[in-house]
């Protein structure tokens, strides 16, 4: 049926009682049908790729994460999933780029979760094309990113700390190379002061025991003394002194990076690297380390613990020379 034809048995049954006057108004015009425009149906297909996540065991900080870059995502290309393109999702990256100045790495993780999110449209038969096949990450110098504090460097983040709530953070973190989580979760009645462990609670709910040295031993002891109270081994400064979040401590480190001559920002991960290659380099044994770390594979170990060319040498004339 023509539109012009459609329109009129429409506006005659509405108004019979004008249909003649009604053909004689139309007769001069040549009409056509607007298409039907597909609304879209982003939210509705990231709600439901955030619930089949779920069902599949991602942690909520996973699916929190998730949440969040998508929606970030849909807000800026709002399309039925379907009519997205792979320009459309350039033109994202280079927004991230741009105009939120991410660094490499964080626009690395947006284009991860934008590839899991579009692989499962295309393994659920939603869409015929994955937008993200021709997307690849951007490429980042590993080795730079992950270089851990010179021993230069930890004298001059030791120098900024101010309070002995800070020296205590300071040097746990960089004596027993325990993960941000890891460190909010202890409580102070699970430290055995006397072997200086805890048992903490790492990666998939499994516990082990981290050790740290006498120096952060002695640094956690003096703020414990001064502090007003708290459960937690590192409580907030106010009433009812709840246990820090991993975003504080988060934010508790960079502050004392901040004060420091140097210009590289500083955080907790950055001192797990730095325990990692310090045991090695002391002569730890690699599968200790990985202990330590709470690692199930050694490879990734291999990653955190950089061997430093004066270890090779010393290691080398030791044995060789």
């Amino acid at each position: 049926m023509d539109a012009k034809k459609e329109l009129m048995e429409r506006l005659a049954a509405m108004m019979p009682s004008m249909e003649g006057e009604l053909r004689w108004v139309l007769e001069g015009y040549c009409i056509t049908k607007e298409p039907v425009r597909e609304r879209s149906n982003l939210k509705k297909r990231i709600t439901a790729f955030l619930t089949a996540k779920k069902i599949d065991g991602l942690s909520p900080k996973t699916l929190k994460n998730y949440r969040e870059m998508l929606m970030g995502f849909q807000s800026q290309v709002d399309k039925h999933v379907t009519k997205i393109s792979t320009d459309d999702i350039r033109g994202y990256i280079g927004y991230l780029a741009d105009e939120r100045h991410l660094k490499d790495s964080s626009i690395n993780t947006h284009i991860n979760t934008l590839r899991s999110f579009f692989s499962w449209l295309d393994m659920e038969d939603i869409i015929k094309k994955n937008p993200m096949r021709k997307i690849k990450s951007l490429k980042i110098d590993r080795i730079k990113a992950r270089r851990p504090l010179s021993p230069e460097e930890l004298e001059q983040l030791r120098d900024g700390c101010r309070s002995y709530k800070e020296k205590a953070l300071v040097e746990f973190l960089v004596s027993s190379g325990c993960r941000l989580s890891e460190v909010a979760g202890i409580q102070v009645d699970r430290v055995d002061w006397q072997s200086r462990s805890v048992v903490v609670v790492g990666k998939g709910h499994k516990e082990r025991t981290v050790y740290f040295s006498v120096r952060a031993k002695l640094m956690l002891q003096e703020y414990l003394s001064l502090r007003k109270g708290g459960c937690a081994l590192f409580s907030s400064s106010r009433s009812p002194y709840l246990p820090m979040s991993p975003r504080a401590i988060e934010k508790a480190v960079q502050r004392v990076g901040e004060r420091t001559a140097g210009s590289r920002r500083i955080h907790p991960h950055l001192m797990r690297h730095t325990f990692a290659t310090n045991a090695l380099h002391g002569g730890m044994d690699i599968t200790v380390i990985q202990h330590l770390l709470g690692h199930s594979d050694p490879k990734t170990t291999l990653i955190y613990a950089e061997l430093r060319p004066d270890a090779v040498k010393y290691a080398y004339e030791r044995v060789i020379a």
